[in-house]
């Protein structure tokens, strides 16, 4: 069975799987026509349209394999174990990241306010009670962690990922914010794209992506929840929500810089090929010149500094060479066949063109 796919493949089962979730919306909307009722102040569709979607891309992905003859498990990197330095970080990555990208997301909301646009955002239940808000955290939270990661992530982003890394990592996080076809959660959902395939880039795991997008549903379904009142402080505070948002935006970027570099060192030992020296590209290979470590018995092994360490991969972020090296060491974790800008890329665009098509139409509808 095949364990890689390509950019196109992985572009199909995504378009497939929004597709098939689509139908069985149509279908749900159908059959409840008559039906008008609601539990716990959110509406009987919504509740079902929560699980439906997500089972809808889970069957895509696992019938797709079958017909085509993949490897599932392979593609979608569900064999690697996280270990336990790897669990407890990603957590903190995930309150990093809602740190960098909710300010942003609030001003382009506000934005779209100002143009004209006041579409609803993510349909919550009232929360009378605790047994809501663990079906909400089931329904809301973990079955769209398993059930969007192993499309976007596990396949969409396998497939991209074989043309280049980065490109796998932007093109994902925009077609992931896309396919949820809501305007005021756009931004927010191309910065989490960013993080979540980065998480499984630098582990070679699904489930760091898995753990992440649950978290970060968990903190906002139960921040609606229990603590309603922070959009009401956050209101409060007038003109200053620009400079406390540009200091979270700082602050949260800054973190995710830290706890993304002691996610990737946390992932286990260096490879032995030597220090990588330089990274370049011909012929459509990546070519890597590296130092070798030395061999000698005598030699004694060297104590790794963990701040000097960081300091010399904070300033590689501000060279070419440096981006090099990061660049060949995340394709070296993310562990992805490489395919290269030849392959056949007609499948991106055409599922980039529909899911484009998809949100702007759920942005007209809206204002109009």
């Amino acid at each position: 069975m095949r364990r890689t796919i390509s950019a196109s493949e992985g572009s199909s089962i995504y378009i497939t799987g929004i597709c098939a979730g689509s139908i069985f919306s149509l279908f749900l909307s159908l059959a409840l026509k008559n039906v008008n009722g609601s539990f716990d102040g959110m509406s009987v569709y919504n509740w079902c349209g929560y699980a439906l979607m997500q089972v809808a891309f889970i069957a895509t992905v696992f019938i797709y394999s079958a017909a085509r003859k993949t490897d599932v498990v392979s593609v979608a990197k569900m064999k690697k174990p996280l270990n336990v330095k790897q669990i407890v970080l990603l957590p903190f990555i995930s309150i990093a990241t809602i740190l960098a990208f909710l300010p942003l997301a609030n001003a382009w909301s506000a934005f779209l306010q100002v143009i004209g646009y006041h579409g609803a955002g993510v349909a919550m239940p009232a929360f009378s009670n605790v047994g809501v808000y663990f079906l909400a955290l089931f329904l809301m939270a973990l079955l769209p962690a398993f059930g969007e990661e192993l499309l976007v992530r596990g396949n969409l982003f396998s497939g991209l990922a074989t043309r280049n890394v980065w490109f796998g990592v932007l093109m994902s996080a925009l077609m992931f914010s896309l396919m949820h076809a809501n305007p005021v959660q756009t931004v927010h959902q191309f910065g989490l794209g960013i993080v979540l395939a980065l998480v499984v880039a630098l582990s070679g795991s699904l489930w760091a992506g898995v753990t992440v997008h649950f978290f970060n549903n968990f903190v906002s379904i139960t921040l609606t929840a229990y603590l309603p009142q922070v959009d009401e402080i956050y209101a409060k505070l007038g003109y200053f929500n620009w400079l406390t948002g540009a200091a979270s935006v700082i602050v949260g970027v800054l973190l995710l810089v830290v706890l993304l570099w002691l996610f990737y060192r946390a992932g286990g030992k260096k490879n032995n090929r030597g220090i990588v020296q330089n990274v370049y590209t011909e012929d459509g290979f990546t070519i890597v010149a590296t130092q070798n470590a030395t061999t000698e018995s005598s030699a004694k092994p060297k104590k790794n500094n963990i701040f000097k360490d960081f300091g010399k991969f904070f300033k590689s972020l501000f060279t070419k060479q440096g981006w090099k090296n990061i660049t060949y060491r995340l394709e070296e974790r993310n562990e992805v066949e490489y395919i290269g800008k030849n392959q056949n890329m007609t499948g991106v665009w055409i599922a980039l063109a529909l899911v484009v098509v998809y949100w702007i139409y759920a942005f007209v509808v809206s204002i109009v």
